[in-house]
């Protein structure tokens, strides 16, 4: 099952790549490197890329870590993925935040280290991450990474299934079955302050 979901996830990305806001003085230099990546021109591409994210463009480093971590123009190294990762996550990106966490869940490349992953799958769940949602809301549930919090696992999937992510709506029936009655209704209250407060207040 994470197998699929790494799979959904990388099609996920690939699919926002082309669609990504870019707002930086450098998006010529950024859309340059997606067409020279879609074309299969992988060491043009690293040309563009490497420079951008040392200058520390977020988007840049995210691409740059990517791929490191698919071995794409560089031998594939995961430790190197995770420092640009961090780079770009530590600016608020959101997919790198996500990729970060999950290389912190499954120490790819780093350490093992569930308190790491929690923090940095909350950061992009509070950024409309789907992914990002439901894996905080599988750790919270399993009281890896913090304390065991069945409640607000069933608020960070609620988000998920907010956010289009399939398999959150009958991960969020299993949390609420063992859930109070007062209980539910106070995640559903916390849900609905989430929405209502644009993602400010979602604890």
């Amino acid at each position: 099952m994470r197998f699929r979901m790494r799979l959904k996830v990388s099609a996920l990305l690939f699919g926002l790549m082309s669609g990504l806001a870019l707002n930086s003085a450098k998006a010529s230099d950024l859309y340059a490197f997606y067409a020279a990546y879609h074309q299969g021109d992988l060491a043009g591409a690293a040309a563009i890329i490497e420079p951008l994210a040392r200058k520390g463009n977020p988007e840049a480093q995210y691409q740059l870590a990517a791929m490191f971590e698919r071995g794409k123009a560089f031998n594939k190294d995961l430790a190197a993925a995770v420092k640009w990762y961090t780079a770009a996550a530590e600016q608020g990106h959101t997919l790198a935040q996500m990729h970060l966490a999950y290389a912190h869940e499954w120490g790819q490349g780093v350490e093992k280290n569930y308190f790491q992953a929690v923090k940095w799958y909350r950061k992009a769940a509070l950024q409309r991450n789907a992914f990002a949602a439901y894996e905080l809301a599988t750790l919270l549930y399993r009281g890896k990474g913090a304390d065991r919090d069945p409640m607000m696992a069933a608020v960070m999937a609620h988000l998920a299934e907010e956010n289009g992510w399939k398999d959150a709506a009958e991960f969020r029936e299993k949390i609420e079955a063992g859930l109070s009655h007062e209980q539910r209704e106070h995640a559903e209250a916390l849900f609905a302050q989430c929405l209502k407060s644009d993602y400010q207040y979602c604890q």
